[in-house]
């Protein structure tokens, strides 16, 4: 018999409850725009609504609680610096307010996360040499970037690339590239900062955690191990907040081809909670990266790999790949080979997926990463 759960996931899947047209937002690792799409889920259109010049590229941006702000980092910026952005709408992005990191924090401003409840603070990282810390950022009463409260460290020779917030906001997960760790640091409820609670070493040498994960129960932390090419879970302790790894490794290569030749990317779980999505880039050439999507439990724990599918491009520096909030069916895939979205269409049983619809941005530094704003 089919659980209430699954049969949800399942009506959830097959058909949104009506049809709309979505807006993404777009960053840029080389230009200074801001992209506006549309999404038209019924008649599968991807089109631009608006090209916002910015005083500068964000390779990574993240929306705030309420989708007024939009927060990225200032990429290739002499001094680590962060921007928030005032949303009027999707299409009207105004107020650019930027803050420099400050204190020891010397490298390149590589990424940003934002607490989706109160005091919603905003977390940066850096990548590169002398990147071993991260920063806390206040935000006013309307979202904006305020005030670096803290500057944190991590090793000598970190280098995290990407942070996830548990769902009650109450741990920061890190991960750290080149310090081949998962750090976890719990999180003052009053101020944001944080506090170190432990750094696990990653499951192999080389393993390199680019990007973390946080299934919408807690339960599960997902980490995308750019040396490896391969997906890692771990389950976490519910009253500490420290997670442990859990099963098997998951490739995101196919057999027998060299995890040398890739750097996997991203990882993100969909609106529901019921999958989760992971993607692989090619260094170099004109193959393929990958896509793939795994099954979960209710609990959040892998049940299987559904597929690996090649992706349009080898990625580029992108591949980032972002679920819709609306529909387990869709998610938006950036690339920066050539300067793309895509929406990627899961199938009704969840086993495959692909590309019903395709927008070029090639200006020559499009695409990082997309958020949905509706």
């Amino acid at each position: 018999m089919i659980s209430l759960f699954q049969f949800a996931t399942l009506f959830g899947l097959a058909a949104t409850t009506s049809a709309a047209v979505h807006e993404l937002i777009v960053g840029t690792f080389g230009t200074a725009s801001i992209y506006t799409l549309n999404f038209d889920d019924e008649t599968l259109a991807l089109s631009l609504a608006r090209n916002t010049t910015v005083a500068a590229s964000s390779s990574w941006i993240a929306l705030n609680h309420d989708k007024s702000i939009l927060y990225g980092n200032i990429f290739g910026s002499g001094t680590p610096s962060f921007v928030s952005y005032t949303l009027e709408n999707a299409t009207t992005i105004t107020n650019a307010k930027t803050l420099a990191a400050g204190g020891e924090c010397t490298s390149r401003a590589i990424y940003v996360v934002a607490d989706q409840n109160s005091p919603y603070a905003v977390y940066g990282s850096y990548f590169g040499s002398d990147a071993g810390c991260g920063t806390v950022m206040s935000v006013d009463e309307t979202g904006v970037l305020e005030a670096v409260i803290q500057n944190y460290t991590y090793f000598n020779s970190s280098g995290v690339h990407g942070t996830a917030l548990s769902p009650d906001s109450g741990f920061l997960y890190s991960a750290d590239d080149t310090g081949n760790t998962l750090w976890t640091h719990s999180i003052d409820p009053a101020t944001g900062k944080v506090a170190l609670v432990t750094n696990l070493t990653a499951p192999t040498t080389g393993a390199d955690p680019r990007h973390v994960a946080v299934h919408p129960n807690g339960d599960y932390v997902y980490v995308v191990l750019e040396g490896s090419s391969q997906l890692a879970q771990y389950a976490v302790d519910e009253s500490t907040g420290i997670p442990s790894l859990s099963g098997e490794l998951y490739p995101l290569l196919k057999d027998g081809e060299n995890a040398t030749a890739f750097w996997a990317d991203e990882v993100a779980v969909s609106s529901s909670g019921s999958y989760l999505w992971a993607t692989n880039r090619r260094r170099t050439g004109s193959g393929s990266g990958y896509i793939s999507a795994f099954g979960l439990d209710e609990s959040g724990a892998i049940l299987k790999q559904n597929f690996l599918l090649p992706t349009t491009t080898n990625g580029g520096a992108a591949n980032s790949v972002a679920p819709s909030p609306f529909s387990d069916r869709f998610v938006a895939l950036t690339d920066s080979s050539v300067g793309f979205v895509e929406i990627w269409e899961l199938t009704t049983n969840g086993t495959s997926a692909s590309v019903v619809a395709h927008l070029d941005l090639a200006d020559g530094g499009c695409c990082a990463n997309a958020v949905w704003y509706s």
